[in-house]
Parts: C-alpha cells; sequence; structure tokens
C-alpha cells in the first residue's frame, strides 16, 4: 500500500507505424488492496499515426484496477493542435485531381484537397473519452468529438461512439458523425455494431459542388469487411464536365470496394445508368437509361496507384437528343470504352432533323483513344442530307477532338447520285477534309472519276445543323476528254448525244440548300471539243453553257455554242447552234445556222429526251445552194455545174440507226446546166455510144428535184427529176439533137448505194478508179458479161482539156472552172 507522485520526459517514442517526437507528463498513485488509481497529464509533440498527423497532443484524465487487476477502467480528455490528414490522403486526392482531368473529378478532388489544407492549419481536436477492459473484452466510449477547423467549421464530429474490441462476434462499432465546413462536403452518418467483425454504416452526402460540378449520395452504405477493406453500395447523383462535354443529373448506383491497399473498385456488375441531359460536344441527349456493364478490369471504375480508370460497355444505344438544336435520333450497336484509353462502336445510325424529312449518317465502324485530345478512325460511313440528293458512301478516315471543334482528315469516300436513274455515276475522293465547329461544318474533297483518277471538280462545302442550310461551291478546273476519259464514263445522258470527245471542260457551280429545297446553277465552258453526233462529227464547239439547275441539267434559254465544222455528210464550217436544257432532260434545240456554198445549212428546232431511248428526229434545212460551188467542194474534176438549190433532210434515228426520211432539194428558178468538159474516158465506145455522150455531154435545165430516202449505214436511194431540158452550149448539135429540143424532155434517174458512196457516184463519171467501164454495167453497147468472168478494166486516161474547136460556156463567179484539180 502506498501512494506518490511522477513526471517523465522522453524522445522520440514509436510503436509499429506510429511516431512521437518527444512527451511529458506528471500524474499521481495509490495502490490499495492490490488494485492501481492513477492520475495523469500527458503532452506529446510531432504525432504521426494511422495517417493522421498532430502538432502537439494532450491526455487528461485518470484509471484504476479492479479485483486485483483483473479489470481495468479509465475516463478522460484528448486534445490536439495543427490535426490534418496524413500524406497519403493528401497524395490520393491529388492523384483524382490529375487522372480525373477534363471530368467532374477533377475540380471536385482539387477543392477538397485545397480545403483541407487550408483548415488545417491552426485545427484543433478535443474529445472525452471512456475505456472499460474486463479479460478479453475492451469497450471505448466517445461521448463527444469534435475536429474543428482553423475557420471553427466542424471537420469531423462524433457523438455516441462506441468501439468493442475482443467479443466473440468481433469488433463493434457505433455511433455518429458530422462533418462540413468551407469547400468541405457536408456529411451525415451512423455507424452501428455489426457480429463477426466490422460494422455498418449509413451515409448522407449533401450536394458537394465544385464549380459547374457536383455530386450527392441520397444514400449509401458502408461494410467494415475483414482484413480492413471498405465495402459500399447506394446511389449517387452527379453534374459535371466530362471528356468533350458534360452530364447533368446523372443517377448512378454505386457499389464496390475500397482498401488502402488495393484502392477503389466500383460498379462490377452491369448497371442501369439514367441521366437528364449528357453531351458531347454539339450532341445533347436528354432523359435516357442505358445500361452499362464493366470491361476487363472486372469493374466499370478503379482507381488505385495507377490512377482512375473507367471502363465500360452496353450492348446497344437508343438515344434521342438534338445535335445544335436540330432533333437527332441515334442508335447503335455495340460500344465500349475505356477512359483514359479507348472507344469502340459498332453500327451507329444517326437521324437528325424532322422524323418526316431526316439526313441520316451511318458509321459501320468507330475508333477513338480517349483522353485530354480525341482522336481516332472510322469506316464504312454514309452520308445522307436530305435537302441535297447527293449522297455520300464509303467514307473512312480520321478524326480528332479538340478545343471544341471536331475535324476529319485524309478521308477516302464515293458521292453518288440519290435518284435512281443516275445522273451521274460516281466519283470518288482521297483526302478529303472536313470540320465541326459549334453546330457548322466545312468540307473539301477533290472529286474524281474513278478509273481513269482524273479530277473532276473540288467541292467545298458548308453546312449548317442547326438551320439545315448550306451550300457547296464546285470548282471544274479542266477535265480533259480523250481515249482514258469519255462524256459517257461521268453520265448516261451523253449516250447516243455525244460520243468520241476530244477536249477540255472547264468552269464553277454552286449548290445552296435549306429546309424549303435545293437550288443550283453553273457556268460550264470549252476553248475546243471535238465530238461525235447523231448528224455527224463536230469539229471545235466552243462557248459557255449556264445552267440554272445544275443538278436538274436545266440551262437558261437560248444558250449559244459555236461550231468551227460539222459533216453531216458535207462539211459545214463556221455556225452557231441555239439549244436550252429543260427540267426533265429535255434538250431543246432552237436550231443552228453555218453559212454553206453561198447559202445556209440549217438544223431546225428539235426536241430529245437525254438519256431515253427514243426516236430522234433532226431536220436539215438547205438554203441557196450554189450547186457550182458544191461541185467544186465535192472535188468533181471535169464537172462543171450551175443553179441554186434549196431543200430539206429529215434525219430519223431509232434502235435501227440512222436514215433519210423524204430529203428533198429543189432548185430555183431559172435552173442551171449540167456539163461535162472532160475527154472521154472510154475510148472505144461505139459510135452511137459516142454520139450519145457529146451529145448530152452539157444540158440546160429549168427544173430539177432531188429526192433521198434511206439508211444512213446502208443504202440510200436517190432520185433525180430533171424537167425543161435542152442541150447546152459544148454539146455536139446536129439535124437529130435539133428535132429533140422541140420536144418537153425529162429526165428520171434513180441511184442506188451506200450514203458514203454517193459522192464517188459523182466522180465516176470520169474517173475509172471509182467504177467499172459501164459496159461492162450493161449502161451502154455491147453485151454484159457473163457473171463471174468479169472482163479487164481498161488502163486510164487522164482527162483532158476540151478541143479547141468546142465552145465552152461563158465564166461566171456561179460556173464552175473547166478542171478544179488545176483551178480551186
Amino acid at each position: 500500500m502506498g501512494d506518490g507522485t511522477y513526471a517523465l520526459t522522453s524522445g522520440t517514442l514509436g510503436y509499429r507505424d506510429s511516431r512521437l517526437t518527444s512527451a511529458s507528463g506528471t500524474g499521481q498513485f495509490a495502490v490499495s488492496k492490490g488494485d492501481l488509481v492513477l492520475s495523469y497529464k500527458l503532452k506529446g509533440e510531432g504525432l504521426a499515426a494511422s495517417g493522421i498527423t498532430a502538432q502537439s497532443v494532450a491526455l487528461e484524465g485518470q484509471a484504476r484496477s479492479h479485483d486485483r487487476m483483473a479489470s481495468f477502467s479509465s475516463e478522460g480528455a484528448l486534445g490536439a493542435t495543427g490535426v490534418a490528414p496524413g500524406h497519403g490522403l493528401e497524395a490520393t486526392f491529388a492523384g483524382l485531381e490529375k487522372s480525373g482531368a477534363g471530368t467532374l473529378v477533377a475540380p471536385l478532388a482539387a477543392q477538397l484537397r485545397r480545403a483541407l489544407a487550408r483548415e488545417a492549419t491552426g485545427s484543433s481536436f478535443a474529445a472525452t473519452y471512456q475505456l472499460r477492459q474486463s479479460g478479453q473484452l475492451t469497450s471505448v466510449t466517445l461521448p463527444g468529438a469534435l475536429w474543428r477547423g482553423a475557420s471553427g467549421a466542424r471537420l469531423a464530429a462524433l457523438s455516441k461512439v462506441s468501439i468493442t474490441l475482443g467479443g466473440k462476434g468481433g469488433t463493434m462499432l457505433a455511433g455518429n458523425l458530422l462533418s462540413d465546413g468551407p469547400g468541405l462536403p457536408h456529411i451525415e452518418g451512423r455507424f452501428e455494431q455489426r457480429g463477426g467483425g466490422g460494422g455498418l454504416a449509413s451515409v448522407v452526402l449533401a450536394p458537394y459542388r465544385a464549380g459547374d460540378a457536383m455530386i450527392a449520395m441520397p444514400e449509401l452504405k458502408l461494410v467494415q469487411l475483414p482484413g480492413g477493406a471498405l465495402g459500399f453500395a447506394g446511389r449517387a447523383l452527379v453534374t459535371g464536365p466530362l471528356p468533350g462535354g458534360r452530364v447533368d443529373n446523372l443517377v448512378l448506383p454505386i457499389e464496390g470496394n475500397w482498401s488502402a491497399a488495393r484502392g477503389l473498385a466500383a460498379l462490377r456488375r452491369c448497371t442501369p445508368v439514367h441521366f437528364d441531359s449528357l453531351r458531347i460536344s454539339n450532341l445533347t441527349l436528354a432523359g435516357q437509361t442505358l445500361t452499362l456493364c464493366p470491361g476487363p478490369e472486372g469493374a466499370i471504375v478503379r482507381s488505385d496507384g495507377r490512377g482512375t480508370r473507367v471502363s465500360a460497355g452496353t450492348a446497344g444505344l437508343a438515344l434521342n437528343g438534338t445535335l445544335g438544336s436540330t432533333p437527332v435520333r441515334l442508335r447503335s450497336g455495340a460500344v465500349g470504352m475505356a477512359w483514359p484509353g479507348a472507344l469502340v462502336a459498332r453500327n451507329i445510325d444517326v437521324s437528325f432533323g424532322p422524323a418526316s424529312a431526316p439526313s441520316t449518317l451511318k458509321i459501320a465502324q468507330l475508333n477513338a483513344s480517349l483522353g485530354n485530345t480525341l482522336t481516332g478512325k472510322f469506316a464504312g460511313t454514309e452520308l445522307r442530307l436530305f435537302a441535297v440528293p447527293l449522297d455520300v458512301f464509303d467514307a473512312a478516315g480520321n478524326w480528332r477532338f479538340a478545343n471544341k471543334q471536331f475535324t476529319v482528315s485524309g478521308a477516302s469516300l464515293t458521292v453518288k447520285d440519290r435518284l435512281a436513274a443516275a445522273r451521274f455515276y460516281p466519283l470518288v475522293a482521297r483526302d478529303a477534309t472536313l470540320s465541326l465547329i459549334s453546330t457548322t461544318f466545312t468540307a473539301d474533297a477533290l472529286l474524281r472519276e474513278p478509273k481513269s483518277d482524273r479530277l473532276v471538280t473540288e467541292a467545298k462545302i458548308v453546312h449548317d445543323l442547326d438551320t439545315a442550310s448550306g451550300h457547296a461551291d464546285l470548282l471544274v478546273p479542266g477535265i480533259e476528254f480523250d481515249k482514258g476519259l469519255q462524256p459517257d464514263t461521268l453520265t448516261y445522258l451523253s449516250q447516243g448525244v455525244i460520243a468520241v470527245a476530244k477536249g477540255r471542260v472547264y468552269g464553277q457551280g454552286r449548290i445552296d440548300w435549306d429546309r424549303h429545297g435545293v437550288t443550283s446553277s453553273g457556268d460550264f465552258s470549252t476553248d475546243k471539243l471535238d465530238f461525235g453526233a447523231q448528224f455527224g462529227p463536230v469539229k471545235g464547239a466552243r462557248g459557255t453553257v449556264h445552267f440554272t439547275d445544275l443538278l436538274g441539267l436545266v440551262t437558261a434559254p437560248n444558250q449559244t455554242i459555236h461550231v468551227a465544222s460539222i459533216n453531216p455528210g458535207i462539211e459545214v464550217n463556221d455556225g452557231d447552234v441555239s439549244f436550252q436544257l429543260e427540267p426533265g432532260h429535255l434538250l431543246v434545240v432552237n436550231g443552228a445556222k453555218w453559212p454553206f456554198i453561198d447559202g445556209s445549212l440549217e438544223l431546225l428546232p428539235t426536241r430529245m429526251v437525254l438519256g431515253a431511248s427514243e426516236v430522234r428526229r433532226f431536220t436539215i434545212k438547205v438554203n441557196g445552194l450554189n450547186l457550182a460551188k458544191f461541185v467544186a467542194r465535192l472535188s468533181l474534176a471535169n464537172i462543171s455545174a450551175s443553179g441554186t438549190f434549196d431543200g430539206e433532210l429529215p434525219l430519223v434515228f431509232d434502235e435501227n440507226g440512222g436514215r433519210i426520211e423524204n430529203g428533198i432539194l429543189v432548185s430555183r428558178d431559172p435552173g442551171g446546166n449540167l456539163s461535162y468538159v472532160g475527154e472521154l474516158t472510154y475510148k472505144d465506145l461505139s459510135p452511137m455510144g459516142n454520139f450519145a455522150f457529146q451529145a448530152l455531154r452539157s444540158l440546160d435545165y429549168k427544173h430539177m428535184e432531188v429526192a433521198l430516202q434511206g439508211h444512213l449505214d446502208g443504202e440510200i436511194v436517190t432520185k433525180m427529176r430533171i424537167d425543161g431540158v435542152s442541150q447546152g452550149m459544148g454539146a455536139k448539135r446536129n439535124f437529130l439533137t435539133q428535132r429533140f429540143a422541140k420536144l418537153p424532155i425529162r429526165f428520171n434517174i434513180s441511184i442506188r448505194g451506200p450514203f458514203h458512196q454517193l459522192i464517188t457516184s459523182f466522180k465516176s463519171l470520169y474517173d475509172p478508179s471509182y467504177v467499172r467501164d459501164p459496159r461492162d454495167l450493161g449502161l451502154i453497147g455491147g453485151a454484159a458479161p457473163v457473171p463471174g468472168e468479169p472482163g479487164p478494166l481498161p488502163a486510164p486516161v487522164a482527162p483532158a482539156m476540151p478541143p479547141p474547136t468546142s465552145p465552152q460556156p461563158p465564166k461566171t463567179d456561179n460556173i464552175q472552172h473547166s478542171d478544179s484539180r488545176t483551178v480551186p
């Protein structure tokens, strides 16, 4: 038995992971009947224990034993100053701030870290306690404990806390928790004892805001697990930024566990997620629910020494929202994402605009690398703008999203006409670019003909998603037509109209569209274009065509193209063609006119539907044809002629080819003359044949009609009716011919032969290289040759000038010179 006092001082004290840099204290004690009664008043400096630090601590109270030291009890007060969480918690918040950059995690973690650092300086802790120990059972009761920050805020307030250790049910915990303060979350919690070790807690986190980020937990249950791990389950409300967008009122079921060794693992099973609004760039989705499943790591959210990671996937999306102010409907196949990391989506189908008139975007495959800058690739993409009848197919390339700007680069794509009867064949582009800022996107593509890889047009496109309006500027620097590229390679509408083109076409156009429709215009020119047309080869076409509806291929009225030459059988030069294209691909030829041998050659007005299988009709009108110069144009040496002719040559083209129907040329009054002014080729004609030839070598006529009928690629029937025939100057006259001159004579002549041989039939009158001896044909003198045994052709004799004794017709401007080989 006895009593006394004590005092103590020490340097650094340590036990396991707890340290105290110095300690001191005084007290009294008394021993009676084997039990101890002790009072104490202790102080310490530089405490570090269980992740908490304090500048100073103080412990004051008394303790006693019972039943000869069989049990023990104590009560007193504990105080501390400069209390702060340890560096571990600071590092945890700093890691969350860094790894959560660009998301709502970063501002919340940063605010919490700064608030704790600010309040810890000058903070204090005070608590009262009661301790009871009997055998293996120890209980601690904290009637009240308060950690007060430098501002006076209750950083942590505990009440009615009881802890029981060593019982059969393991550690038992009960009590209440309250926390708040400037920049700190307001938390209310209740702890309950639980058998088997550990305890159960119910925690409510009031909405905690940092800038435009907010998190709240209306309910959260925490379970202390064996080994020190903490399990949790509840519901969170989240608002704030996400990579490239933000989320509002996200209702997220939460479950998982946390331990100091393994960190955080949350949402370990498929979880339904609801949000009021989710925005990614200018895409806003509203009032949606979707089910997310964890990725390969087994949890949607993990946070540990490697940082915070999010990994989730869904079997498909069915979302509605707006893109800018434009309604959007989004459907997809499987979608998976890991952040930071990658996103993969399949079979994305986006419809935007009114449901009755939607524009659509389909992406077969989309990949993305997620981080501060989003980048990725896309493939199998189709884009259809409702207002624009041009669709994009098979698009693929690279995309990037940074600084609120979406860009596409290195894109390959195919542009097609939406109409079932496409007006032009598909064009392709590579290295196309696109950018989307706010709700306006711009695109630039060089469109090429795929087989030849020739550049057709450069398209610069601007489209505003909010107004559904935009435009496309089309620049055609020069389409070169040659063997590698023809008009029918670009459009079927040229078939049957133009072929074998050679030359260059250039120009520009513009397409404008909005919710009310599409307008387009353009001007396209050529300096020299040669091509084949149904009515003959065309050379040197030049001019500019103005389109009032470029997509519909409609021009302004009376477009004019100058043509250097056209050859419907006889070449004509330097004419103009007037035409227009009307709706329905209707080509209206207003007419064409060429100067032709002192007169003119006209193509009369006609109409045809481009690209259609139909009968096409052209009429060529001859006005004032000078027969003398026409003979000269045909290079018919030793033929002299005079007269002026008018007429029409109707041409018909159908599936059987081209033909002349009821063509006719009629001489003007007073008629003219036909003369052969060369030497007789066949010297061995009979006397009667020679007499007839000399008598008819010059004929005057008062009226001549030439009728033509037949297929251009087959037999043409040419019928000549000559009235008022009389001998002309240079013909042999005698008693017999003087008698014939008093009679009305008409010559009816029919010629059958291929169209391209009509000209040779004229030359055959004097050139034996074009036809056999007329006696072989049974025309004059002698017997016709036996079939299969043709006689030999006589040696040709060069034509000569007529004998001096033969009078010649007087020379005028309208009479061809006697030999056009020497005088043009």
